[in-house]
């Protein structure tokens, strides 16, 4: 139980700043403007220091070369999540658009805003490692099978899937690596400030999910019955069926950790943008993502339970 007790200061801590991302954003002491601005300095600034530096410090070329199974699993659960929900909706009485819609609202998982905080918090340095590697390997399946989902895999229209998976985050985490693979020796001054600007991650991760909280109608998010279909498949089913998969292999203990808690993470933060992109509307999207951060509250205790 006393294990324990650091990971229930960890989660009290990000339900803190959650609740001041309500409050700022309820009061109007934040505006949209200034919303995105902590967006995009979270996302281009803060979280590939955090990698960066986190890599350079605790890591070695062996301890990821050891963990390359990760992308690679990651990549596979994302694809088989998407044509099972595909499959499932296609056989109930759902639109075309609509199943489209679903399934990939349903396969992909938060793994940098709300994952990695709280891998870091259970696994520490080495969780967010895990993290970053296992997103890089569902971006793959995102920007390649699941926009072929939403395009009815019509050709002939550039989707920059290159540029789309090789976003800020993931930059740091190769510009790390190639540091560690080559024996680069990186001055005690640049990690000292890239050491500096990973502190503000987390507390302005945890912060933008508030802010995201807080735009929501609760009444009618909770009326809308498709949202606890997406909620049971994403937070309860697929996370027990990779947890009961990987109790068959023989893994380290922090391995099965990450990657059953990544698999039940909350909806995809970018599926809303990525959907309006591609001629759908994001509304749906958004209360999802906003419902299953609610009920993550609820079925990550035991998942948690399950790995440590």
């Amino acid at each position: 139980m006393a294990k324990f007790y650091p990971i229930l200061d960890q989660l009290l801590l990000m339900a803190v700043l959650i609740i001041l991302g309500i409050y700022l954003n309820r009061s109007g002491k934040i505006n949209e403007s200034a919303e995105n601005s902590i967006a995009q300095l979270m996302i281009d600034v803060a979280f590939p220091a955090l990698i960066f530096t986190n890599i350079v410090i605790d890591f070695d070329f062996n301890m990821l070369r050891e963990y390359i199974i990760i992308p690679i699993t990651s990549l596979i659960i994302s694809f088989i999540s998407l044509m099972t929900i595909f499959f499932i909706i296609k056989k109930l009485n759902f639109s075309k658009k609509e199943g489209q819609e679903l399934a990939f609202v349903t396969a992909f998982s938060n793994n940098i805003i709300v994952g990695s905080p709280i891998c870091i918090a259970l696994f520490g340095a080495q969780g967010l490692i895990l993290a970053i590697l296992y997103d890089f390997g569902m971006q793959i399946t995102v920007w390649t099978f699941g926009v072929g989902v939403l395009k009815g895999f019509e050709s002939g229209r550039d989707n920059n899937y290159l540029k789309n998976i090789l976003s800020p985050p993931i930059i740091g985490l190769i510009l790390g690596v190639l540091v560690i693979t080559f024996g680069i020796n990186v001055p005690d001054s640049v990690l000292n400030i890239t050491g500096s600007i990973s502190d503000i991650t987390i507390p302005l991760a945890m912060i933008f999910i508030g802010l995201q909280l807080a735009k929501s109608d609760f009444k009618k998010v909770f009326a809308h019955k498709k949202i606890y279909f997406v909620a049971a498949l994403k937070l309860v089913f697929f996370p027990l069926l990779v947890y009961s998969i990987l109790s068959l292999f023989t893994l380290s203990p922090i391995l099965k950790g990450v990657i059953t808690l990544l698999s039940a993470m909350p909806v995809f933060a970018s599926s809303a943008v990525i959907l309006e992109k591609y001629g759908y509307s994001s509304h749906f999207a958004s209360m999802a993502i906003f419902a299953t951060i609610i009920f993550m509250v609820f079925t990550l205790p035991v998942f948690i339970y399950l790995v440590i």
